[in-house]
């Protein structure tokens, strides 16, 4: 008589219990499920929890169900947002003009990709002592590629006269690079996206003063500095050694003319540093 296994002396135990019971039955068909291979019953029996088998499947069927469950495809991997376009914003900080422009050429670091024409950059002179930072491209800089080329541009070019530069010997730029959709303010995450091509323009332009349009790239270089543009205007502020005068965006002043007056007080300022100054001619 071949000596009883482990599993024989199981089977034995759950028949007497079995018998003493009332009420309760247990096929054969359950017990020989019960003890076939332990790992794999256990395996089965989870993907019985994720999945109920039909009576219908084969064995074969099972077990590759079982494989399966075994060993899930690999997690999708999705990269930081800001690796997207193919450089990290360290790689940013290190990057030269025409470096610079490609990048923000080939960008989708954000959702505003999706609906520009044209990605808008720079404008003016690489070199310039002074430097204008808007918030973000309207309609006609997304067509043309240009910031401030729309009707808030043309009242820019004429603030910028009226200081005594032209625009060619200033720089232009602005925190997004791709247009906000119906020309409302960049979201929080599309200037964040933005941000180590803003900051590494600035830094190779090398401006002795930023003109800061608006309260966007106001908090945009200054995040902890608590205040609107109404409060602020007016107040040199410091980044990084550079001075730094918040006004009013061209766009504002074309909605409330009254405010040319107080964004005048601020540019003169400005002038000041320069050594330029503005001296109101005689009427005749």
């Amino acid at each position: 008589m071949a000596e009883k296994t482990f599993y024989d002396e199981i089977v034995e135990c759950l028949n007497i219990q079995r018998k003493q019971l009332s009420g309760v039955t247990i096929s054969e068909e359950v017990l020989k499920e019960f003890f076939r291979d332990m790992p794999r019953q256990q395996t089965a029996r989870r993907q019985e929890t994720v999945q109920p088998i039909p009576p219908a499947i084969s064995a074969p069927a099972v077990h590759q169900q079982t494989t399966q469950y075994q060993t899930p495809p690999p997690a999708v991997h999705i990269p930081p947002q800001q690796e997207i376009c193919g450089a990290s914003p360290d790689e940013i900080s290190r990057m030269n003009w025409d470096e610079l422009a490609a990048a923000v050429a080939a960008c989708r670091n954000c959702q505003l990709c999706e609906s520009r024409l044209n990605t808008v950059f720079e404008d003016g002179s690489r070199t310039a002592r002074l430097l204008f930072f808007g918030e973000g491209p309207g309609a006609d800089e997304d067509a043309q590629g240009v910031p401030f080329v729309g009707r808030a541009g043309e009242l820019l070019t004429k603030m910028i006269n009226a200081m005594q530069f032209s625009r060619e010997e200033v720089y232009i730029c602005n925190t997004v690079k791709c247009r906000p959709p119906n020309n409302r303010n960049p979201e929080p995450a599309e200037t964040e996206a933005c941000r180590a091509y803003a900051l590494r323009q600035i830094e190779l332009v090398k401006p002795e003063v930023i003109v800061v349009l608006g309260a966007v790239p106001l908090h945009f270089l200054f995040p902890r500095v608590y205040g609107g543009i109404k409060k602020l205007r007016g107040n040199w502020l410091d980044y990084n050694g550079i001075k730094v005068m918040p006004t009013y965006h061209p766009a504002y002043l074309l909605r409330d003319p009254k405010a040319k007056g107080e964004a005048w007080k601020d540019l003169q300022q400005v002038m000041a540093v320069f050594g330029k100054k503005h001296t109101p001619e005689k009427r005749a």
